[in-house]
């Protein structure tokens, strides 16, 4: 089986016309199925994470999949079926310290490809958002961490709850068979009604079905647990 591919940059305008019109024209002019993939994983303080910052990981994480998706959709009206499949992440059901820029792009998945979804149910195009859990891929090496706590280090402010935060991340399961998660994508594409969410891999069923039912108060003290969440005396006059 033969696979060609083309460069695209889901950040760019131009990259993604490009792209997806040198698709269409190997295919006469058809699109079945689009996965959305593309992400990067930013990390730090949101004190500490600039707009700048942010907006970089909104710019590929959210709006990537809206500039990709939307490129693909005239084509996908005009023969009256589709599929748009996105990679989400059980990290937009849930939230832990020091990863709110990734959570932010996460969660504002859940409500675009919801309210998508609804939107394209009239032109025979079926929206699904994969969350899964953990995975060891190179999400987690290439990290984008924020220039302000680099700088700071274990000195910061954010220091004690960073150090936490990598303690944790180190003990994280981070699943190795990619075989299930693969076979839901497979599924999303091809079965009859494919469903909104597909949840597939570690911490999915905690993290996507049980947050559901567990009290923002129950949650909360479950994170002091593992994070040294805890009110810190204000400074003193002279500053120290």
């Amino acid at each position: 089986m033969r696979v060609e591919t083309t460069l695209l940059d889901v950040a760019s305008d131009d990259s993604v016309s490009k792209g997806i019109h040198e698709v269409l024209d190997k295919t006469g002019g058809r699109l079945d199925v689009v996965v959305n993939n593309a992400g990067y994983y930013a990390l730090g303080p949101l004190e500490e994470t600039t707009p700048d910052e942010l907006r970089a990981q909104l710019e590929t994480n959210v709006i990537g999949v809206h500039r990709v998706t939307r490129a693909v959709l005239p084509a996908m009206r005009a023969q009256g079926s589709g599929r748009i499949i996105v990679l989400g992440s059980i990290s937009g059901r849930v939230a832990v310290p020091m990863v709110g820029p990734y959570h932010a792009s996460k969660w504002a998945l859940e409500g675009m490809i919801e309210a998508w979804r609804l939107e394209l149910i009239p032109f025979g195009i079926h929206v699904s958002l994969i969350e899964p859990g953990p995975y060891d891929t190179s999400l987690y090496a290439n990290e984008k961490l924020a220039v302000a706590t680099a700088a700071a280090g274990e000195g910061g402010a954010y220091g004690p709850l960073m150090a936490a935060y990598r303690r944790q991340s180190a003990r994280l399961k981070r699943e190795r068979d990619f075989g299930p998660l693969l076979d839901v994508i497979e599924r999303a594409a091809t079965v009859a009604n494919p469903k909104l969410r597909w949840m597939v891999g570690p911490t999915s069923f905690s993290g996507g079905r049980l947050r559901a039912f567990v009290p923002d108060r129950l949650y909360e003290w479950i994170m002091r647990l593992g994070f040294p969440i805890r009110r810190l005396p204000p400074p003193s006059s002279d500053g120290s």
